[in-house]
């Protein structure tokens, strides 16, 4: 169910994502102002957002993970019909902060899953779940492009909107959450100041919290700008329908890589696995760049999704597993904290980057790569323990 759920949302942000600059250009905007108005696009995706990440978490904790979990269904089910009849750029900044107030879901799930999982399958538990958003990003796009260039992008954004609407009802009726676990009885503030401070307490956590958000600073710096490169190294000709299949390829290689790399982790040690998928992560980002042509780049960029895929899901297991169960859930509910401080960031620094050099690409390709290459230095900095998979 949670799979469920993630793949379908997954799907539409991945044609959120991927399509949005090719949806800015069909609505008026010049090619001089486009990867400038895509960046600050992304920014109000996540900056509206920000101030509520750490209570989502809270809330569930306090009153319902279901119900948490259920408004981000529904919230996407009013984002993506209404981004399905916008004809005004004007109106994208209005509806594309409804993105930040969708997401805050994927803690509250780990949590859930912490809680009923065996523990020495956790690893592979989380895997599967997380499979299901690499996945989503392979069949969304990749699917969606052949789409958007025959019925228009916006058709996609209706799907979405329909998709997610059945997922809510899935979720209302099939999810149970567990009404004998403890409850924290404290105010949402107070829970939230606890929340926090576990994190800058605790050394894995402030370490895993901060290679996720150089990880995902990586990612943010390009992935905004996926069909702009993909149209300056192969043209316009059917380009919804190729950025979709080279999206569509990083995804399948990302559901294929992650769960062996999973499997690999829970023998062998999370640490060591992390390590590997970021460092690939970084190299491919480089690859990327020097790619002469299409063909190149795909496969590229297809590695890496495997490092960051491999990467992502081996920091949510070192939580999982190496958390004491007293803070477990609560620094899980706010593993969504580095992506929305990764999406303002990446995407304030990379428009600012493009407005000073013209709307230069390649470079950014590299110093992505070089963000990414950072995020191992905290997790090697962690002291070995004796709890199972960290070393």
């Amino acid at each position: 169910m949670f799979a469920t759920a993630t793949l379908v949302e997954t799907v539409a942000f991945g044609h959120f994502v991927t399509f949005l600059p090719l949806l800015v250009r069909q609505l008026g905007v010049t090619e001089a102002a486009l990867p400038i108005t895509v960046g600050f696009l992304s920014t109000a995706a996540f900056i509206a957002g920000l101030p509520l990440v750490p209570f989502w978490g809270a809330w569930a904790d306090r009153y319902s993970r279901k119900a948490i979990v259920v408004r981000s269904a529904a919230v996407e089910v009013v984002l993506f019909l209404l981004l399905s009849a916008a004809n005004e750029v004007w109106q994208l900044f209005v509806l594309v902060p409804l993105a930040g107030l969708a997401l805050g879901n994927t803690g509250v799930m780990l949590s859930e899953l912490s809680d009923l999982a065996p523990r020495q399958r956790l690893g592979f538990a989380i895997s599967i779940v997380g499979t299901a958003t690499p996945l989503g990003i392979a069949l969304g796009p990749a699917v969606g492009g052949v789409v958007a260039d025959r019925f228009g992008i916006q058709s996609l954004f209706l799907i979405d909107g329909v998709l997610s609407a059945l997922i809510v009802l899935l979720l209302v009726l099939a999810f149970h959450e567990r009404h004998d676990r403890p409850r924290p009885t404290e105010r949402i503030l107070v829970m939230v100041r606890q929340a926090l401070a576990a994190i800058v307490r605790t050394p894995l956590a402030s370490g895993v919290f901060l290679a996720y958000l150089l990880l995902l600073l990586g990612q943010r710096l390009v992935t905004p700008y996926l069909a702009l490169w993909v149209e300056a190294l192969q043209g316009t000709v059917a380009l919804a329908t190729v950025v979709g299949l080279v999206a569509g390829a990083y995804g399948l290689a990302s559901a294929i890589g992650a769960p062996a790399a999973a499997s690999v982790g829970d023998r062998v040690g999370y640490r060591r696995v992390y390590v590997l998928g970021a460092l690939l992560a970084a190299v491919c980002l480089v690859l990327a760049a020097l790619a002469p042509g299409l063909l190149g780049f795909a496969v590229a960029y297809a590695g890496f999704g495997v490092g960051f895929a491999t990467a992502s899901s081996m920091l949510f297991t070192m939580l999982a597993v190496g958390l004491p169960g007293a803070i477990r859930s609560s620094v899980l509910n706010l593993a969504m904290v580095p992506l929305y401080l990764a999406g303002v960031i990446g995407s304030i620094v990379s428009a600012a980057f493009l407005g000073l050099t013209g709307g230069a690409l390649q470079p950014l390709w590299v110093i992505a790569g070089a963000v990414a290459f950072l995020s191992v230095i905290p997790v090697l900095r962690l002291r070995t323990t004796p709890r199972p998979g960290l070393r």
